[in-house]
C-alpha cells in the first residue's frame, strides 16, 4: 500500500460528498492517481449508485467511506463491460472472513452465481485450501504462498490488490508484491467481462474502498 497519507481537509471533503457521518475521518492512503486510472468507487454515494446489486446480500457505505459486505450471499457488480485493464482496489478483513474480486462474468441479472459459474474470482481469505485462499484464482490456480505471507497485512489494516487482465493472463499483485500469475484456459480466449465485489455471507465482514480501473494500450 501507498504511504502517502491525505491531508485532513482532503479527507473532510471526501467525506463530505459521499455523505459519510464520521466528523473527522481518520488519515488514510490517498486514492491511486496512476496515469489511466479511472474511478468506479470512491466513496462517495455519487460513485456507488453506478454499480449493481445481485442477490440477496448488500454493500453499504460506512463512515469512513468505505463498503461492508452485509446480508447473505450476493454481489455488487459495475455495468460497463472491459477489456484489457488493471483494477486497483483496497480490502480489509474484520477477522477469519470470506469474500472475493470477480472479473470477467457476463451480466449476471439477479444471480450471483453467473460470475462464480462463468468469471473468474480473486481470492479474499487467508485460512482457507491453497487454490482457494488469499491471491488465488479460485478452484483454478493458488497463490505463492511465501509472497503472500510477506505481502499480507493482518485482520483490520488494508490490503491493495492490482489485477491485471491481459488477454488471457490474469497477475494479481498484493500490496505491490506479485502474488500469482494464472493463464486462463477459456476456449475463446477471451477474459472480458464485468467485474464485481463478492458478498460471501451473513457471518462474514469485509470492506472495499478505492476502486479504480484503466485500460491497457498498446505501446
Amino acid at each position: 500500500m501507498s504511504s502517502r497519507t491525505c491531508t485532513a481537509a482532503v479527507v473532510g471533503a471526501l467525506a463530505l460528498a459521499a455523505g459519510c457521518t464520521s466528523p473527522d475521518p481518520p488519515d488514510r492512503p490517498c486514492p491511486p492517481s496512476q496515469d489511466g486510472d479511472r474511478v468506479l468507487f470512491d466513496g462517495t454515494r455519487e460513485s456507488l449508485d453506478r454499480w449493481r446489486m445481485a442477490g440477496p446480500g448488500s454493500f453499504e457505505l460506512q463512515e469512513d467511506c468505505s463498503l461492508r459486505t452485509v446480508g447473505g450471499m450476493g454481489l455488487l457488480w459495475f455495468p460497463e463491460e472491459l477489456e484489457d485493464y488493471r483494477l486497483r482496489l483496497d480490502w480489509k478483513m474484520a477477522g477469519d472472513d470470506n469474500s472475493g474480486v470477480f472479473i470477467g462474468f457476463p451480466e449476471p441479472g439477479d444471480d450471483p452465481w453467473v460470475a462464480v459459474d462463468e468469471g473468474y474470482e480473486i481470492q479474499i481469505d487467508a485460512t482457507d485450501a491453497p487454490d482457494r485462499t488469499t491471491g488465488a484464482v479460485y478452484l483454478h490456480q493458488g497463490a505463492d504462498g511465501a509472497a503472500v505471507a510477506r505481502a499480507l497485512e493482518p485482520p483490520g489494516e488494508w490490503n491493495t490488490y492490482e489485477i491485471t487482465v491481459e488477454g488471457r493472463t490474469v497477475t494479481v499483485h498484493l500490496n505491490g508484491v506479485l502474488v500469482n500469475s494464472f493463464d486462463s484456459d477459456r476456449s475463446d480466449g477471451d477474459l472480458s467481462g464485468h467485474v464485481g465485489l463478492q458478498n460471501h455471507g451473513e457471518d462474514d465482514d469485509v470492506y472495499f474502498r478505492d476502486i479504480y480501473v484503466a485500460e491497457l494500450v498498446d505501446g
